[in-house]
């Protein structure tokens, strides 16, 4: 399965799972996607937090987020052994400055 995303932040994390004692490492990355349409009670983009390999966070680094993404899921078992869905794989489609427009001049009230 695979979407375009707008990546806006990864952080790489690592912590001791409590049953085993074993380090597990892992990335978690913000994006939004056009998953909704607007109501008058809820409007624009929600941004969703997802895991992703950390294979893919010097390709993240690289990409000088926020950037467009072609992004594909797969599944992994997560609490109590249910799916969770996580980033397998990325392709870059474009950069995007969010600041670089200038902001038109104030108006008076």
């Amino acid at each position: 399965m695979a979407e375009r995303v707008l990546i806006l932040s990864a952080d790489k994390w690592a912590m001791t799972d409590e049953k085993t004692g074993e380090i597990r490492n892992g990335v978690s990355v913000w994006y939004v996607n056009d998953y909704r349409e607007d109501t008058p009670d809820a409007f624009g983009f929600k941004p969703t937090k997802i895991s992703a390999d950390l294979s893919l966070l010097d390709d993240l680094r690289a990409a000088k987020l926020p950037a467009m993404f072609e992004a594909d899921y797969g599944s992994r078992p997560g609490a109590q052994n249910k799916p969770t869905l996580t980033i397998i794989k990325l392709q870059k489609v474009g950069s995007v400055n969010l600041f670089s427009a200038k902001a038109p001049a104030a108006q008076p009230a």
